[in-house]
């Protein structure tokens, strides 16, 4: 955990010296769908919201789900903060950022003794990191970004002693439909 983090503040140090060569919005606002997959992964999908308050900071919502309405439905829900920079001597459509933020997630586990149900609901909550690279094409305004994104849950309600608290092996897919005021050359 301790190198992620250096490796972030590394990253972050890196983009003040080199961010000042364009201090443009990359788009307004995008929204669009998310795939998550990965070893932590519980393959889910769902919808992803952006929004940029200034050129380089950006906050972003999410919902997801694995849609698995028989054995046990996941829900997560995230806000994430974004500091957005463009690589030095590259398009700057061609941007990479780097932020966190909280999530929020739950299970309904479904379990059927004859004509009964029970059930047991799991709450899971923490931080989650974001470390991602992004591209907004030119002919039409979509963004397409590809993004690691650990978890570490801290906040617990009816968690089994067996279950993994972190979960670092979570790698993100969005297509973003650019709403307004989309990227200005």
């Amino acid at each position: 955990m301790k190198k992620f983090i250096l490796v972030l503040l590394l990253g972050l140090s890196a983009s003040l010296v080199f961010g000042q060569r364009e201090n443009q919005k990359w788009y307004l606002n995008g929204i669009g769908g998310r795939l998550e997959v990965g070893a932590d992964s519980d393959n889910l999908m769902g919808l992803n919201y952006g929004h940029f308050f200034r050129p380089k900071f950006a906050m972003d919502a999410m919902f997801i789900s694995n849609w698995d309405f028989t054995s046990g439905t996941i829900y997560e829900g995230a806000f994430m903060a974004k500091y957005v920079t463009p690589f030095p001597n590259i398009s700057s459509r061609l941007r990479w950022y780097a932020g966190g933020g909280w999530e929020l997630m739950g299970q309904g586990m479904k379990e059927y003794d004859g004509e009964t149900k029970s059930g047991d609901i799991r709450i899971l909550s923490g931080p989650t990191a974001v470390l991602g690279i992004g591209y907004n094409i030119p002919v039409i305004p979509v963004n397409v970004c590809v993004e690691w994104r650990p978890t570490i849950y801290l906040l617990h309600k009816n968690r089994s002693v067996n279950d993994v608290p972190e979960k670092f092996a979570i790698f993100a897919f969005t297509l973003s439909y650019i709403t307004r005021d989309k990227y200005k050359n």
